[in-house]
């Protein structure tokens, strides 16, 4: 086993020699331990901080839900912003490391604070035809990277999109709540009951995606919501 593992760092050093990777963010040659990003851009990166703020501008979008009981974002995400070349490169490359490694980051920064207690973490869950042409739900492996941190069961069967909606992207703020509005199904309501509840999305703009999702889940009679996201943009 030892011998094996030699072999594959040697092989993968063989291969950055040839084919080195570099940062997504500043084109640096990576090191060794070095993922996506290299540690200058690491260190960098353009955290929100909304945690420390119990009720930040994101808070204030789901004020509505009395059992929303945090909201955060990890990065500040504009147009030609890391958190932009981070969050393409996880959703459209293929590149699912990304989000486990975000995850990972943030769920440090969130157990620390020893205020989030979740029993459980849901991802934004995608159609099955989204899903099917992805490969991959891109929330998911953040929640995934997120639960190893905080040390809580990811569930991707209880909450299921059942209508296929087309991409927000380029809707206006009351098209995109109208675009996802019942599109979610909570299919066993009573696992919920009293549950602290964790929502995992990759981008939270107008709230829209979060919103109804956190109407369907408070009706199952939860305890608590907390919707975190990697990134928020206006």
């Amino acid at each position: 086993m030892n011998l094996f593992r030699i072999t594959a760092e040697v092989w993968n050093d063989f291969l950055l020699n040839i084919f080195p990777a570099v940062c997504i963010n500043c084109n640096t040659t990576l090191v060794r331990n070095e993922q996506y990003i290299c540690s200058k851009c690491k260190i960098a990166l353009p955290r929100t901080n909304d945690y420390l703020d119990p009720t930040n501008r994101l808070f204030q979008k789901f004020a509505y839900e009395p059992k929303v009981k945090h909201v955060s974002s990890f990065l500040d995400y504009n147009k030609h912003g890391i958190a932009r070349k981070l969050i393409h490169s996880l959703k459209y490359r293929g590149e699912m490391d990304i989000g486990l490694m975000l995850g990972r980051i943030y769920g440090e920064d969130l157990r620390k604070t020893g205020k989030l207690r979740p029993d459980i973490i849901f991802p934004v869950p995608l159609h099955h035809r989204k899903l099917k042409k992805r490969g991959y739900n891109q929330s998911e492996m953040i929640a995934l990277g997120l639960s190893e941190s905080l040390e809580v069961e990811v569930d991707t069967d209880i909450l299921i999109r059942k209508t296929y909606t087309s991409t927000q992207t380029k809707k206006s703020r009351v098209s995109r709540w109208e675009n996802v509005g019942n599109v979610f199904e909570v299919v066993s309501p009573e696992l919920l009951y009293n549950k602290r509840v964790m929502l995992v999305d990759d981008v939270l703009t107008t709230g829209a995606t979060m919103g109804s999702l956190a109407s369907q889940i408070a009706k199952c009679d939860v305890h608590e919501i907390y919707l975190v996201a990697m990134a928020a943009g206006s």
